[in-house]
């Protein structure tokens, strides 16, 4: 449990570090292959985000506790201005 709590921990430190590019990344994604279904496209970030990290082996069970944060990430990057 104090594996997952830390990389928890190290996701959303990443996550609040690196706002501005994650929602770029995001928009780039989503620019780049609209047709694509939302879950695999959830999957290219959270894949970039393990791999800067380093964690790719311990993201899968860290996630379930940061999707939410991560959806609410999404929904304010493609909300209309």
């Amino acid at each position: 449990m104090l594996q997952i709590a830390t990389t928890l921990l190290q996701i959303i430190a990443f996550l609040a570090e690196h706002k501005e590019q994650i929602k770029k990344l995001i928009l780039d994604i989503e620019n780049l292959i609209p047709t694509t279904s939302g879950n695999d496209k959830a999957m290219i970030v959270r894949n970039f985000i393990a791999t800067s990290l380093g964690m790719e082996a311990q993201i899968e069970q860290a996630w379930p506790y940061v999707s939410g944060l991560f959806n609410d990430l999404v929904a304010a990057t493609k909300r209309p201005a």
